[in-house]
């Protein structure tokens, strides 16, 4: 973990950084029923301030062109510049959603510039999880198809005329290398598995990264944990809808445990993504 920067308490933005379905938005509903238990309604489960970094409205709207005249290329030029505005103009840290790899655009600028940032927490999942729950998310369970994208370099999310900006995932190695050789951007990366052994203990490393107040305020952590049960939000979306759910999928919160992988995939699937990935589960203490 490398430390957090001692300007947590000024504007700036904090990325929440993963690989899809990898408790991205489970640690952002952590951390608002940590900061703002009190904003948080039933059709709003997440109010932090801040977005996604694939936000095409918000783009638009700071660089005054509408990005659907622009090659995704393109819009990559205008994307460290309109993260720098975010920050700017926020008169409260922001949190910001990141399904990217950490890169650069053809300008050789990263796309998520250290000026504007305060920090990343990296999310991390056991790829077998990741592998059932990203082909959930895409509604099949065609799980070769999702670990040939995982293990696949030029593999993206979105672009061109949909409704989000180009996101490259790149591998899932490569995902996860890619933000922890940079070192322009403190990273906390928590692991998904440790998170549901320990919720209370990774929301207070969480809030310690951040520096936030209540980061040693055990009530507060121990309320936010309980809030933030996968029991609690199944229920919540099942009686209000979940706004960040895909068309396709059937729901958002699934399951929201470790194991499926082993369950789900056969012998020779699990092979494939040990074999493509296995430097970066060895140093994750992710056994095969």
């Amino acid at each position: 973990m490398t430390e957090a920067s001692d300007t947590l308490d000024k504007p700036g933005i904090t990325w929440l950084a993963s690989y899809p379905k990898s408790g991205n938005t489970w640690t952002r509903i952590l951390l608002s029923n940590l900061i703002a238990p009190d904003d948080i309604t039933d059709d709003n489960f997440a109010p932090l301030h801040g977005s996604i970094s694939s936000n095409r409205v918000g783009l638009d709207a700071v660089s005054g062109l509408p990005s659907s005249d622009l090659t995704d290329d393109e819009i990559d030029l205008l994307r460290p510049d309109y993260y720098r505005e975010l920050a700017r103009t926020g008169d409260e840290r922001q949190f910001v959603k990141v399904h990217d790899a950490y890169h650069g655009n053809g300008a050789g600028k990263p796309l998520f510039p250290a000026d504007c940032s305060l920090g990343a927490i990296y999310l991390v999942r056991h790829p077998f999880d990741v592998a059932v729950s990203y082909a959930s998310h895409q509604g099949h369970q065609d799980f070769a198809k999702t670990i040939n994208h995982m293990a696949n370099p030029a593999h993206i999310m979105a672009g061109g005329s949909k409704g989000q900006l180009r996101q490259k995932l790149l591998t899932w190695s490569e995902h996860y290398l890619t933000w922890h050789r940079q070192d322009q951007i403190p990273v906390l990366t928590i692991r998904y598995e440790d998170m549901l052994a320990d919720t209370a203990a990774c929301l207070t490393r969480m809030g310690r990264f951040l520096k936030l107040p209540e980061a040693d305020d055990k009530q507060a952590i121990a309320r936010a944990v309980e809030e933030s049960r996968f029991e609690k939000l199944r229920a919540k979306e099942d009686e209000h809808g979940f706004r960040e759910r895909p068309e396709k999928t059937e729901r958002f919160f699934r399951a929201g445990r470790a194991g499926d992988g082993w369950d789900l995939l056969d012998d020779e699937l699990r092979e494939r993504l040990y074999t493509a990935h296995r430097d970066v589960m060895e140093e994750l203490g992710y056994k095969p």
